[in-house]
């Protein structure tokens, strides 16, 4: 028997995608509050990753999603909105700065992991809201002059996580710093210096369990 074309193009997808569903290994995740300094407000958020394997490739997944099912709500991301990285052989898929109407309401959600072929993965999860009246927040701080950065960190943090971006919100690079002052370039290539156009500031207060970012300032002086 002879097959045409369409139907033998489907037979190959079919067995190109008749391996085992994903499975969601692990997850880590983080609840942060956000400062705003540009709408001055501060957004609850979450960070998420899940370490993902399948047999046809991290390629193979087309969707993962974080649902709230009692509210009726979800986070769907595909492979345009989720960040991957492989780490010690182990591949993870995620997202920061999760939020809706600037809140994440603690209780039981779950990831579902979907691949092209259909199959899917379920994984639940309980996220704790630290509820911290946003009165007794304290933020890490910045002040930058004359090519010189200021960091001020809090909660006991020995260090803050500088993430720098450009001035297409594209992100340039991760830094780390104590507390002090200190020239940009110690910390940015004359290339990156003359792209960075803003940075924010992360530490996490680990007695509290959750993260404290603030930002943006802006990094071109007129």
């Amino acid at each position: 028997m002879k097959l045409s074309l369409p139907v033998l193009t489907t037979l190959i997808l079919l067995a190109s995608c008749s391996g085992s569903p994903p499975a969601v290994i692990n997850t880590d995740y983080i609840f942060v509050y956000s400062n705003d300094l540009v709408r001055g407000a501060v957004y609850e958020e979450l960070n998420f990753f899940a370490q993902v394997e399948d047999e046809d490739g991290l390629e193979d997944i087309s969707e993962i999603s974080i649902h709230r099912d009692d509210l009726g709500w979800s986070w769907n991301l595909g492979p345009d909105e989720w960040v991957s990285f492989s780490k010690d052989g182990e591949d993870w898929i995620g997202s920061t700065g999760l939020t809706t109407g600037g809140r994440v309401p603690g209780g039981d959600y779950r990831l579902m992991v979907t691949d092209r072929s259909g199959k899917r993965e379920d994984h639940e999860f309980r996220l704790k809201n630290p509820g911290v009246p946003l009165k007794d927040l304290r933020f890490p701080s910045l002040t930058y002059r004359g090519g010189s950065l200021r960091v001020r960190t809090v909660g006991g943090a020995g260090a803050a996580a500088l993430w720098f971006y450009n001035d297409k919100g594209s992100f340039i690079t991760e830094k780390y710093s104590p507390q002090g002052g200190f020239k940009i370039s110690e910390f940015l290539n004359p290339e990156e210096v003359k792209s960075a156009a803003w940075v924010y500031l992360y530490v996490q207060d680990e007695a509290g369990g959750y993260g404290l970012r603030s930002g943006p300032w802006m990094l071109q002086e007129e």
